[in-house]
């Protein structure tokens, strides 16, 4: 694989959504969410359709303190992956945890290896989203999402009410390092998986939402909660344009251990 194939390969490990149709409407917020935002310690094993074995290793880790949460994502590239590009992969998000709407992102930021670090946070005196990347802003709007802040707003939604049926939809204002979008999220299936997290398999019911371009050249994600784990994302896979998969999956919780 070349250096030019490497570099698109490491573009996917940021979480870029998309949107899809669905055939109801579900509230994407619930009465009192600010309360189901819950700390999580995840790890997950980073790996692509068309190159065998383990990439990377990625951890979340989200935080809650008063009304105030730091979320982040850093993803460690390793083997020849990493000999060709700078190793790590992070996104980060900060906000307010707001009693009604849950998570409310006020700065996200992505960085790749030792690239600038593209952000985008709110003016509070011009209540805009500035991104710093391309020198653009957008009006601020209520409710809105970041690509890492809404993959756990869609846990505390769950923990609300995960009874959604099979084409319900969760729909999230989301900004990215350049622009705002609708990102649609259609429940596909419900799907018993076994996942190993080092002491054997482990049996798990599951929600899959799936996500559909936007914009062409968009990517498809495909998102698994587990109702066993209080509704935490336990797979995440991204597809481009080409139907090349990069797919994280969760090999433990918790602090590792030293």
């Amino acid at each position: 694989m070349n250096k030019n194939n490497v570099l698109k390969l490491t573009v996917l490990m940021a979480l870029c959504f998309g949107t899809a149709a669905g055939a109801h409407a579900a509230q994407a917020t619930c009465k009192g969410m600010g309360k189901q935002v819950e700390d999580a310690d995840l790890r997950f094993s980073l790996g692509h359709s068309q190159i065998p074995g383990e990439l990377a290793v990625s951890t979340h880790k989200l935080r809650v303190a008063g009304t105030q949460y730091k979320l982040e994502s850093i993803s460690q590239a390793k083997g020849f992956l990493a000999l060709l590009y700078s190793g790590q992969l992070t996104q980060k998000s900060e906000g307010l945890v707001d009693p009604q709407l849950g998570l409310t992102p006020l700065y996200y930021a992505e960085q790749r290896g030792k690239k600038p670090v593209a952000e985008s946070m709110l003016n509070a005196e011009t209540q805009r989203v500035l991104f710093k990347r391309n020198g653009e802003s957008a009006p601020y709007e209520k409710g809105l999402q970041d690509r890492l802040s809404m993959i756990y707003q869609i846990s505390a939604r769950l923990r609300c009410n995960g009874s959604l049926a099979v084409g319900d939809t969760l729909t999230l204002r989301v900004m990215s390092t350049g622009r705002l979008s609708n990102e649609v999220f259609t429940l596909q299936k419900k799907e018993d998986m076994k996942l190993d997290f080092g002491q054997g398999d482990r049996r798990l019911n599951t929600l899959q939402f799936e996500t559909s371009p936007e914009e062409p050249g968009d990517e498809i994600v495909r998102i698994w909660y587990a109702k066993d784990l209080n509704w935490q994302p336990v797979k995440i896979q991204i597809q481009d344009a080409e139907g090349k998969a990069l797919t994280q999956t969760l090999i433990g919780m918790g602090k590792p251990q030293p």
